[in-house]
């Protein structure tokens, strides 16, 4: 009796070990398929993006700076996105406003591409719209350019301190064209700021209208850049009267900066890209990714050089922080200059 009862408790006991091994087997198979459904699942969710036309809106007319650089860019762009196609649509007026506007309105479905700079945040400080830089989605800040201010090689001044030494005696004697709400906007505020003097600003849509009027000495001086001037600084028609930039410009070594003449301003035109909110983020960080590596293009960055035009880039993390930090400085120097109520 007893060695039967032993032998019952055995097959007991046996039992039970196999099926505890039985469900632990069961255990790892089903982990193992629920991480097969995950990635399955995530697989499926994937965006294959970009698969058709991305229409890239320039806020500013054809021929002018941005135009020039964003085309350029566009071209490496394409090849680092299996070479989906990109189309410029030039939308110019309101100092960017309009284009800005335009692509503000347009489907979140990452075919619509923003090539915008300072001026969006500036306008909405201004108050001539009621959108900024956080009201799209940032993808990446790309370049950045110095700007220069020239005038007609018909005027008298030699240097940014012949001009502020008028301007103490008579303000308001010397004409500065400028688009208003944009950062040529921002560069006679900030030397009016940093030296006490007073420009009278005359308002210039876009870089090329701009360079039209000082060939002709519509008005005295103005905001220009390496890819508007250049053939009009190689035929003598321009005189460069100084540079917004920290240093000297390798391109222009004989263009002194303006804080070298005494005016402690810095200046430049930080161009970026933008998509309408509420595009995907892992569509932003394609299109991100991909901007950073014409970033890291030796070819684009000697071609940008060569037009004055330093390669900055940020992902859109990075790009975010910086126009955040952007914003309070310009804000901070439109209420010191009046331009907007403390």
């Amino acid at each position: 009796m007893v060695r039967k009862s032993l032998f019952l408790f055995g097959i007991l006991l046996l039992s039970l070990l196999v099926a505890c091994g039985s469900n632990e087997s069961s255990g790892e198979v089903a982990d193992e398929a629920a991480e097969g459904q995950t990635d399955n699942d995530s697989s499926e969710t994937s965006i294959d993006y970009p698969t058709q036309t991305i229409n890239m809106i320039v806020p500013w007319g054809a021929g002018g700076d941005t135009d020039v650089i964003n085309r350029i860019t566009n071209e490496y762009l394409s090849e680092e996105l299996d070479g989906v196609n990109f189309v410029v649509t030039n939308i110019g007026g309101g100092g960017g406003s309009i284009g800005a506007q335009e692509a503000l309105n347009e489907d979140p479905d990452g075919y619509t591409l923003l090539a915008g700079h300072d001026s969006i945040g500036l306008s909405e400080l201004m108050g001539n719209t009621s959108f900024s830089y956080f009201d799209f989605e940032p993808v990446a800040l790309l370049t950045s350019a110095s700007q220069i201010i020239a005038t007609s090689v018909h005027n008298d001044w030699d240097s940014m301190e012949d001009v502020v030494e008028q301007l103490k005696d008579d303000p308001g004697s010397i004409s500065f064209g400028a688009a208003f709400g944009s950062t040529s906007h921002t560069l006679p505020l900030g030397i009016e700021d940093a030296a006490d003097v007073k420009f009278n600003i005359v308002n210039y849509e876009g870089t090329s209208q701009r360079t039209t009027a000082l060939l002709g000495n519509h008005v005295h001086l103005g905001a220009t850049t390496i890819p508007a001037a250049q053939e009009y600084i190689k035929a003598d028609q321009l005189k460069l009267l100084g540079i917004s930039s920290p240093e000297r410009n390798p391109s222009l070594p004989d263009v002194p900066t303006l804080i070298e003449q005494g005016i402690d301003a810095v200046n430049a035109t930080n161009r970026g890209y933008f998509f309408p909110k509420d595009t995907p983020q892992e569509i932003v960080e394609i299109m991100s990714d991909a901007i950073g590596r014409v970033a890291e293009n030796p070819e684009y960055i000697a071609q940008m050089e060569e037009m004055g035009v330093e390669v900055v880039y940020k992902p859109h993390d990075e790009y975010s922080e910086y126009l955040e930090t952007s914003n309070d400085y310009l804000a901070e120097m439109l209420e010191r200059q009046g331009i907007v109520d403390q």
